[in-house]
């Protein structure tokens, strides 16, 4: 969540007034210690205590975007480096993809680095915005901006490359991953840095892309305007839309403007869309599945093999690596990167399908590529999230990856449901 409960229900008050870490892994011999009867640990063991990632990881963990290409994500500041106030992408050189509700206006200056405090800053020069798109015979606006930079960003943030358009749909990539990104909001309240997250492609709809965080990661207030990454068919990242809304808890549902039914609009402006190098990145020769494709590394070259009709991505013991297949899959449709089946940790090794129970360790289920995908961490809010429970008159909630308590008898108080912002709390009898 993006601020205390206590500042929450102030402010939620206040309306009402008005009207309105890291560390080092365990050994080998702790690892095993801490195992539960018949549960498999990774062959390079990933059982580690990390940063909080509901809001994402400072490096993208699927999408295999270049260094360069990590610095195209920007931050929209109003009154200084900052003031955030929505996000954005690079696209060509000197044009920038944003939303169109975040309102940017000639002047506005956008950041790129990995803070804004600490970024390089160009301003807006031309603003472009809301194209008008038919859709099943009806005219319809998008939440769509495009931005032409003062200067060409490429001059002045060394290294820096731009991520080109989708220009083809992203409905055969629905049950893949997509790498979101921006500097809003954290679950600790911070915003200005940029965070990347792993989500899901959970729907394509007339205008929009929606990605699912499955309750463990997203976007948030800040973010809006920023880039869902995808790998298009030809194996090259590309920006498949800018953020446009989503639940209010940041790590649930969050929809994306679709750029690909506006590459002409775009175009009009940026000129033709480039095709982008599509170097493997994090993904090796064995690959991984992402949906009913495969991914993998060949000839230093990123390859999206579409499965056929009667093909499913699974482990190839001929290719030594996740492949489109047919017959049997040995580990069933899950990859080395895995999944989270409820508590449980399931994963590929070479064909030898694992799993671990989080749940009987008192552990949580998470994926994390960049950790070696599906794999069991501390969980001390055990199971509870920011909106809680109430246990009597004692509020219970996790904030900031702690369980949270307040005795509401003791001030007089009941414990009750608020509303979906503060959650349980204490209130009046």
């Amino acid at each position: 969540m993006s601020a205390s409960r206590a500042v929450i229900l102030a402010l939620a008050l206040a309306l009402l007034a008005c009207g309105g870490g890291g560390g080092d892994a365990p050994d080998a011999a702790s690892i095993d210690a801490l195992a539960c009867s018949s549960d498999d640990v990774r062959a390079v063991a990933k059982i580690v205590t990390v940063p909080k990632i509901y809001n994402g990881t400072a490096q993208p963990t699927f999408v295999p975007l270049t260094p360069g290409q990590v610095q195209a994500v920007g931050g929209w500041t109003g009154n200084g480096p900052g003031d955030i106030f929505c996000s954005g992408t690079l696209i060509t050189p000197n044009w920038v993809l944003t939303a169109a509700h975040c309102g940017v206006e000639v002047g506005n200056t956008i950041c790129f680095g990995a803070t804004t405090q600490q970024g390089t800053c160009l301003p807006a020069a031309e603003v472009h915005t809301r194209p008008s798109v038919m859709i099943d015979g009806t005219a319809t606006p998008l939440d769509l901006t495009v931005v032409r930079l003062a200067a060409d960003a490429a001059t002045v943030v060394p290294g820096i490359a731009p991520v080109p358009i989708l220009v083809e749909s992203p409905a055969p990539f629905i049950g893949g991953t997509a790498e979101t990104a921006g500097y809003g909001d954290t679950e600790t309240g911070s915003s200005g840095t940029r965070l990347f997250a792993a989500e899901t492609i959970f729907a394509v709809t007339g205008d929009q892309l929606t990605v699912d965080g499955m309750g463990l990661r997203g976007v948030c207030y800040g973010d809006s305007g920023g880039p869902v990454f995808v790998i298009d068919a030809a194996g090259t990242v590309r920006t498949g839309g800018a953020l446009t809304g989503g639940e209010s808890s940041c790590v649930g549902k969050d929809n994306y403007a679709r750029v690909d039914i506006a590459v002409a609009w775009v175009e009009l402006f940026t000129g033709p869309t480039p095709t982008p190098d599509n170097r493997c990145g994090s993904v090796d020769a064995a690959g991984r599945c992402s949906g009913g494709h495969a991914l993998y590394c060949a000839a230093d070259q990123l390859q999206n093999q579409a499965c056929a009709a009667g093909e499913s991505c699974g482990w190839d013991a001929a290719a030594s690596g996740f492949r489109c297949i047919t017959g049997a899959d040995p580990c069933g449709g899950v990859d080395g990167i895995g999944s989270c089946s409820g508590a449980v940790a399931r994963w590929c090794e070479a064909g030898d399908p694992k799993a671990r129970d989080c749940a009987c360790r008192g552990e949580r289920c998470n994926v994390d590529p960049s950790l070696g995908g599906a794999y069991c961490e501390p969980d001390p809010c055990m199971g509870l999230d920011f909106l809680g429970r109430c246990t009597g008159d004692v509020a219970e909630w996790c904030e900031d990856g702690a369980l949270m308590t307040r005795d509401c008898a003791a001030q007089g108080d009941v414990c009750r449901f608020i509303d979906n912002q503060v959650g349980y709390y204490c209130g009046n009898p």
